[in-house]
């Protein structure tokens, strides 16, 4: 665990980050899967908290630095997409992050 706590601070992502990547890490899959189930903790953390009614459903777009942070903790098969531009866009920014209290 203590690599992805090294890995959140050189990017200068928050610490709580740090065992969602432990987490997927243990899953046995390839790591696209791992990176989508990162994200998927992560936005279990967000949901209803930030740019989100109860209702909403949210679609989050991920600050650079934690997008690149999760790549280099699981480097292959990596797709870069296009951010998605509709009406239930919410754009996360690091202060968001650093914000977040976990429950």
């Amino acid at each position: 665990m203590d690599t992805y706590i090294d890995l959140c601070q050189s990017f200068g992502v928050p610490l709580w980050v740090g065992p969602l990547l432990h987490a997927a890490s243990r899953l046995k899959k390839t790591d696209r899967i791992k990176r989508r189930k990162v994200y998927r903790l992560i936005q279990r953390q967000l949901l209803n908290r930030i740019g989100c009614s109860s209702r909403d459903k949210c679609t989050y777009v991920y600050p650079a630095e934690l997008k690149e942070m999760v790549r280099a903790a699981f480097p292959n098969d990596i797709c870069d997409y296009e951010d998605p531009c509709h009406e239930n866009v919410v754009a996360i920014t690091m202060d968001d992050l650093k914000r977040m209290k976990l429950s």
